[in-house]
C-alpha cells in the first residue's frame, strides 16, 4: 500500500474542494477538528488553516479505514485518500467546502495528541497566560491565522508595489552603536567585548541616510524596530513599520506613493476600493497648523467634527465672561 508522503503527497487543502471535484480522488492531511460517530458511519471535519473538510468512513465500504476513524480524536493529525462526493440536499452552506465530502478508503494517523487545554475554536474562556503558554494551540484558532495570512498578504502588496515604482529593498542591522537621544534603547552584551554593548536599533534612520548619500536614490524596508519604553496603545517594545526614503522628491511626490501604497493594500489585503471614495486616488490634505487650531492635536479623528472654537474675542467682548482678564 503506497505511503502517505512518501508516495501520497497532498492534493487539496482543506478548503479548496467545491462541488466541481465530485468524483475526483484526493488526498488530504490537516487536523482532526471534530469526531461524530455513527455507528457504522463515522464523519470527521479535517482542518487546516485553509478551512475545513467532511470526511466520511464506511464500514460497509472500508473496514481498515474505519477502524483507523474510530481510533481518531480532536487535534489528532491525519492523512487520508478518497473520493469526493456530491452532498445534494445534505449541504452545509457555513463553509466553502459544504458542498462536498470525501468518502475515505485509505487512512493514517500521523501523530495523536493529549486533549486540547482549550477548544480550537473562536471563542475561547482561556486566560491570556494561558494561551501564551499553549501558544501552539492559540495559533491553530481561525482569527489568529486569520490575523497572520493578513500581515503576509500585506507584506506582500507592500513589496509589489514598492517594487514597480523603482525602490530597492535594503536591510540594515539590528545590533547598532548605542545613540543619545530619541527613544531608549535594548543593550545586547558582546560576548566578545566583555564590558560593551550592542544596541538592538530603535529605526533604520541613520542607515536609510547612509543609502541616500550613497546613491541608492529609493530605499524601503518592512522593518523591526525595538524601543525600551513604557506601554501605550501605539507604542509596544518591538513592532514591524513599513520604512521608506527616496531622494530628488518633494513632499507631494513622497504622498503620492504613499497613497498608491494605501490604495493597493485596502483592495488588495481588504477588498476595500478606496477610488470610489477618492476617484482620483488623491487623499485629502490638511496643513499641520490647520489641524492643531482646528482639533487640537496632529492626527485627528475627523469622523466626529467637534472642532475647536476660539473664543478669546467673545471672551473679551463680555469683559471675561466673570473671569478676571489679564
Amino acid at each position: 500500500m503506497a505511503r502517505f508522503i512518501d508516495d501520497l503527497k497532498r492534493t487539496h487543502t482543506c478548503g479548496e474542494l467545491r462541488a466541481s471535484d465530485a468524483d475526483s480522488e484526493v488526498v488530504l492531511m490537516g487536523w482532526v477538528q471534530r469526531v461524530r460517530n455513527r455507528g457504522g458511519l463515522i464523519f470527521v471535519d479535517l482542518r487546516d488553516r485553509d478551512g475545513i473538510t467532511q470526511l466520511t468512513f464506511d464500514k460497509s465500504l472500508n473496514a481498515e479505514a474505519f477502524e483507523v476513524a474510530s481510533e481518531m480524536r480532536s487535534e489528532f493529525v491525519v492523512a487520508i485518500r478518497g473520493k469526493v462526493h456530491d452532498r445534494g440536499d445534505m449541504r452545509n452552506d457555513k463553509i466553502p467546502t459544504g458542498a462536498v465530502e470525501v468518502v475515505a478508503t485509505q487512512a493514517q494517523i500521523l501523530n495523536s495528541a493529549k486533549t486540547p487545554v482549550f477548544p480550537i475554536q473562536e471563542d475561547i474562556n482561556a486566560t491570556e497566560e494561558t494561551r501564551l503558554t499553549h501558544r501552539y494551540l492559540d495559533l491553530r484558532r481561525p482569527l489568529l491565522q486569520h490575523n497572520l495570512r493578513l500581515r503576509a498578504k500585506a507584506y506582500h502588496a507592500t513589496r509589489n508595489v514598492l517594487a514597480e515604482h523603482g525602490f530597492l529593498e535594503i536591510e540594515t542591522p539590528y545590533l547598532v552603536k548605542y545613540t543619545p537621544g530619541g527613544a531608549r534603547n535594548f543593550l545586547v552584551p558582546s560576548r566578545q567585548h566583555p564590558g560593551k554593548f550592542y544596541a538592538l536599533a530603535e529605526s533604520p534612520q541613520l542607515f536609510k541616510q547612509l543609502l541616500m548619500v550613497a546613491g541608492y536614490d529609493r530605499y524601503f524596508q518592512i522593518v523591526r524596530c525595538f524601543r525600551d519604553e513604557d506601554l501605550r496603545g501605539d507604542r509596544q517594545p518591538e513592532f514591524t513599520q513599513i520604512d521608506i526614503e527616496m531622494s530628488f522628491v518633494t513632499q507631494d511626490d513622497i504622498f503620492d506613493v504613499c497613497e498608491k501604497l494605501v490604495l493597493r493594500l485596502w483592495s488588495e489585503v481588504l477588498g476595500i476600493d478606496l477610488k470610489e471614495r477618492y476617484p482620483d486616488g488623491t487623499f485629502p490634505r490638511l496643513r499641520f497648523e490647520d489641524s492643531m487650531r482646528d482639533y487640537g492635536n496632529d492626527k485627528p479623528d475627523r469622523r466626529f467634527g467637534l472642532l475647536h472654537k476660539d473664543l478669546t474675542a467673545l471672551t473679551v467682548q463680555h469683559g471675561g465672561g466673570g473671569i478676571a482678564l489679564l
